[in-house]
């Protein structure tokens, strides 16, 4: 017993948690504010990126212990098919196509384009540095019969300056994931073109969040990777238990203020043991994209990249 106790001493109480300002991060920003992480004597500190891919390599690198479930989801399958059995996924969070949107295409209030089709001879923005949103945008738009950055221009933008972009007509409509939407609506910037738009072309329900964890990190340091689960887990239930009382905490980790706060919608927030045989074939069918586009020569394989705590 007493080896035990050594072991548990070794582990590190000092988790690195990577964060985008977006509503996918709900769930470890609840933890932090209801001092979940504190509660289980762990000192988290949030290390803000402004694009997914960042996230990917400051994990492989090792810079950072795992990501909110606010990671990129393609990016993390993309990342382990070119580097396998360094990350896992221990959360999925997004949206379907009838009750809880994820993403939009939108347009400003006063545009002449009424459908996907009308984009021909358009910009189109999308988030910056990402494989990810390039190859849904492809996707999206070869269902619609558009050939990408032939038919339709395609700008990429950071996500934080999406919003005032097509208020500007910088772009004609911008492929983008909450809260942008919730905030060019409530600003009155613009409007919907196609709400829910990657679960209506893509998977649904489409996760384009993932919670990413680093296998080395989940190896050396058990206890404390299982204190983690645990405090996001409770946040995810407190989430889905009662949405409007936890939706305040977006409040300084996103660009919502407490106007646009209460019209956000809290996407589906799922942890790796609930997964169900929906979530993992609808998100293989988001993962075989990347192969049907060439962005991987292979198959993503999306349930082994699921974490588990038995065979890390």
């Amino acid at each position: 017993a007493s080896s035990n106790k050594q072991a548990v001493s070794t582990e590190t109480t000092t988790v690195k948690i990577a964060s985008l300002p977006n509503v996918q991060g709900l769930p470890v920003y609840v933890a932090i504010e209801k001092g979940y992480f504190k509660d289980a004597g762990l000192d988290v500190e949030l290390v803000k990126f402004e694009a997914p891919n960042q996230i990917i390599d400051a994990l492989l690198q090792g810079q950072v212990d795992l990501s909110h479930p606010g990671g990129a989801m393609g990016i993390a399958g993309i990342a382990d098919f070119k580097n396998p059995g360094k990350l896992k996924i221990y959360a999925a969070a997004g949206g379907d196509d009838s009750t809880i949107q994820n993403d939009a295409i939108l347009v400003k209030n006063d545009s002449p384009i009424k459908s996907i089709q009308d984009l021909k001879g358009k910009s189109l923005g999308i988030m910056a540095g990402t494989i990810q949103w390039q190859t849904i945008a492809r996707e999206l738009l070869a269902k619609n019969n558009l050939v990408y950055d032939k038919d339709v221009k395609i700008v990429e933008i950071a996500l934080g300056l999406q919003a005032q972009a097509l208020a500007a007509g910088d772009i004609d409509a911008t492929l983008i994931i909450e809260p942008v939407p919730t905030v060019v609506k409530a600003k009155g910037l613009g409007k919907e073109l196609v709400p829910f738009a990657a679960a209506k072309f893509i998977a649904n329900p489409f996760y384009a969040g993932a919670g990413i964890i680093r296998v080395d990190f989940a190896k050396e340091n058990p206890n404390t990777t299982k204190k983690v689960m645990d405090a996001i887990a409770k946040a995810v239930k407190d989430i889905q238990a009662n949405p409007d009382a936890d939706r305040q905490y977006l409040k300084g980790y996103t660009q919502l203020d407490d106007a646009t706060i209460a019209k956000a919608p809290i996407v589906i927030f799922k942890m790796y043991s609930d997964f169900d045989q929906k979530d993992i074939d609808e998100t293989q069918k988001f993962y075989d994209i990347f192969t049907k586009w060439g962005v991987v020569n292979g198959k993503m394989d999306f349930k082994q990249l699921i974490y588990s705590p038995s065979n890390k």
